[in-house]
């Protein structure tokens, strides 16, 4: 039909398949005309334009390309960018910034998957899971007792109070009396106030709490954010748990004061990923490395695709979106370009 929208789906070859099931296409099909470019960065610029040429959606992902003054020109009847994935700011551009197009990202999907895994390393490493697991079976001298400690009565801090750090904070209300402290300057004192946290500095965080969250994205504002001032202020058995961006911590420092202290860092990112070989976050004790898997993977990145396809389901039916973002929501997450002077 003539009257038919078309769907530009720039994304990469693997995100078809893993972040799609084939009834998500069959459903996208069957409401508008779907041109696909798998791989848009390793074609001829020509291909991705092509895909776009007459679009009323554009559809990105892992994979896709930045959405640069060329791609829009091709579309000038684009209405919605819709992102099945996070953060959508590495593909915004200036040139983006010049149509009015709504926005939509799968965000919130990814970041339950993140809280989640934050939630359950909490646990663990309050019980001391993983090094009293190492100490099983080994014979030596009695080693020096570690605290293990129920999710209870606690001091609960996380810096970042965006799609994860709220989502970690409503899975955290279940447990016994917590005091949850958060820190985000972008946060008014009154809106975390609705939720029941307590707002706090970054000093303040490092100081009282004995699980620290960074839920932290990659700006050049936050580079380095936690560092030697804010590992010193620690109480000795401290949780670090990084699922934020590694970039935002000093890893030498880091590293200084797990030799030092006993402090316990679980670090789902670095900076790079994987550490540098030879890094000493690989040899010590109480650092704990997964590499990159508290949002979905495996079976959980169908949740992402299938979002996206309800997603442009509901514009092209008039319905209210359920993933919408403003602009300066987009410039606040990881990747972010500054803006202009």
């Amino acid at each position: 039909m003539a009257d038919r929208p078309r769907v530009a789906v720039l994304i990469g070859s693997g995100p078809v398949t893993e972040c799609f099931a084939p009834g998500d296409w069959e459903r996208l099909r069957s409401w508008a005309d779907v041109a696909l470019c798998t791989d848009p960065g390793h074609r001829p610029a020509s291909e991705p334009c092509a895909a776009m040429a007459g679009a009323r959606v554009v559809l990105t992902g892992w994979g896709a390309v930045p959405l640069e003054a060329d791609l829009l020109a091709a579309a000038p009847e684009l209405a919605l960018w819709a992102h099945a994935a996070g953060s959508m700011a590495p593909l915004a551009t200036p040139a983006l910034w010049q149509r009015s197009l709504r926005l939509s990202t799968a965000n919130q999907v990814l970041a339950e998957g993140v809280a989640e895994f934050a939630l359950a390393v909490t646990i663990v490493g309050l019980k001391q899971v993983l090094p009293l697991s190492r100490r099983m079976g080994l014979e030596s001298p009695t080693p020096p007792p570690l605290p293990v400690r129920e999710l209870c009565d606690l001091d609960i801090g996380i810096v970042g109070y965006g799609a994860v750090g709220r989502c970690l904070h409503r899975l955290l209300a279940p447990f016994h009396d917590l005091t949850v402290r958060v820190c985000d300057p972008q946060v008014e004192a009154a809106v975390l106030a609705e939720t029941g946290a307590v707002a706090a500095s970054l000093d303040e965080v490092c100081a009282t709490c004995a699980v620290i969250h960074n839920c932290v994205p990659w700006l050049p504002s936050t580079e380095g954010l936690f560092g030697a001032a804010q590992f010193a202020l620690m109480r000795d058995h401290t949780l670090f748990i990084n699922t934020g961006r590694g970039a935002t911590v000093d890893e030498a420092a880091l590293a200084a004061a797990l030799s030092s202290r006993p402090l316990q860092a679980y670090l789902d990112v670095t900076y790079p990923e994987p550490p540098a070989a030879g890094s000493p976050l690989y040899q010590l004790p109480n650092c704990f490395l997964t590499p990159h898997i508290a949002g979905f993977a495996g079976n959980g990145r169908r949740r992402l695709g299938r979002f996206a396809v309800d997603e442009i389901g509901r514009f092209l039916a008039g319905q209210p979106l359920h993933g919408e973002v403003t602009r300066a929501v987009v410039e606040g997450m990881t990747g972010a370009r500054p803006r202009p002077a």
